[in-house]
């Protein structure tokens, strides 16, 4: 947590005139006391809070919490410049493009890639997916693939170049269902840019557009209910509990009503990801005792994805951690390490929590550890 209290000293005193401690918490309509105590790194700030923090700096959420603009590696092939260049093109490299099969199984690739955690192996082929599939007017397929690119440059610290890759996805998408994930998407890229009011909106207007009847294929429902759960998600940061909680209960009948998890368009909903949900949505209200309540009702074999299950964890450390309990929170940060390291590398949250452990008690040596191998202090 020090690590954000020095980004919002810097940026407060880097403007002309400087703002005062008073002036930042005035602008964000939060307490001067919490200002002060995130800026000493003794107080970690809750996402609602660091978003009305962000905004009235005038930045992105993502600079303050962190996000790295840059892959681990320097890749040969690919990488975020390809990247750009793939989405905003100008001209095409030579030679022939691959067949709508071809990148059909690069983009099964590319999603294994992704809920892995492995963006360094991601970007090396996704650009020439993103270009070929673009050659060829396979418009589904250009449409996944700039979806996925802007859910990578997201986790890749790219706000604005995220938007233009779902903008993209959107003016390509020809499949009903696979817009409703990209429009979801899209909200997710909005509330990481702290726009979580529009996130909201975006999403509860394509899902009042989408409400299937009740003769609706599940493919339907399943879509129809992530982008409530999608909604909910932006509405719990807009600081809309009651909103939050009210699409999440919409979003359960529709779970109920499916009778298991599915994954359409790379795109998980049932009744694991509406628990997921509420555990977050209790998290971000720092109601914590609430957020473990909830992850009891989490179905034991439950097929989240690794990115998805890490996240998760994440949220359950987090809760740990504001109830007191530090070892348990400890040895969930230790889990999540040691089953998806690479994805935890580019994560923000998970180091806030290991950050606000070692500034809360006495750190471990395992903890001690693991806040060096993520660069915390």
């Amino acid at each position: 947590m020090s690590e954000i209290g020095d980004r919002i000293f810097e940026l407060r005193n880097e403007r002309k005139p400087r703002l005062t401690q008073q002036d930042l918490a005035e602008r964000a309509g939060v307490s001067l006391d919490l200002i002060k105590k995130i800026e000493q790194g003794v107080k970690s700030g809750s996402l609602p809070y660091l978003t009305k923090i962000a905004k009235a700096l005038d930045v992105d959420l993502g600079v303050l919490v962190g996000k790295p603009t840059h892959l681990e590696s320097v890749p040969d092939a690919g990488g975020i410049l390809a990247l750009r260049r793939a989405l905003t093109p100008v001209v095409d490299d030579p030679g022939e493009p691959a067949t709508a099969d071809e990148l059909r199984a690069s983009m099964r690739r590319a999603w294994e890639a992704y809920w892995s955690g492995d963006y360094d192996l991601l970007t090396t082929f996704l650009p020439t997916v993103i270009t070929d599939a673009r050659r060829i007017g396979a418009a589904d397929i250009h449409a996944e693939a700039s979806q996925l690119a802007a859910s990578t440059l997201v986790h890749l610290g790219h706000p604005d170049l995220s938007l233009v890759a779902v903008d993209r996805a959107l003016d390509a998408a020809e499949n009903q269902n696979l817009r409703a994930a990209v429009v979801g998407t899209r909200s997710w890229v909005l509330l990481n840019q702290a726009r979580a009011d529009d996130a909201a909106a975006i999403a509860v207007r394509e899902a009042d557009e989408i409400e299937p009847n009740r003769k609706a294929a599940p493919e339907a429902v399943s879509m129809w209910g992530n982008l409530l759960i999608t909604g909910a998600t932006a509405a719990a940061r807009a600081g809309n509990d009651d909103e939050a909680q009210d699409l999440l209960q919409v979003a359960h009948g529709a779970a109920v009503r499916l009778g298991q998890d599915r994954n359409d368009w790379n795109t998980t909903f049932g009744v694991t990801q509406v628990v997921m949900q509420r555990v977050d949505a209790a998290v971000v209200a720092g109601d914590y005792a609430r957020a473990l309540d909830v992850a009891r009702a989490m179905p034991r074999d439950n097929p989240m994805p690794l990115a998805a299950r890490s996240r998760h964890k994440t949220d359950l450390a987090h809760a740990h951690a504001g109830l007191g309990r530090y070892a348990d929170a400890e040895r969930i940060l230790l889990e999540i390490e040691q089953e998806a390291s690479q994805w935890m590398r580019y994560q923000p949250f998970p180091r806030a929590v290991v950050g606000s452990l070692l500034n809360g008690r006495r750190p471990s040596p395992k903890l001690r550890g693991l806040a060096r191998r993520l660069g915390v202090r």
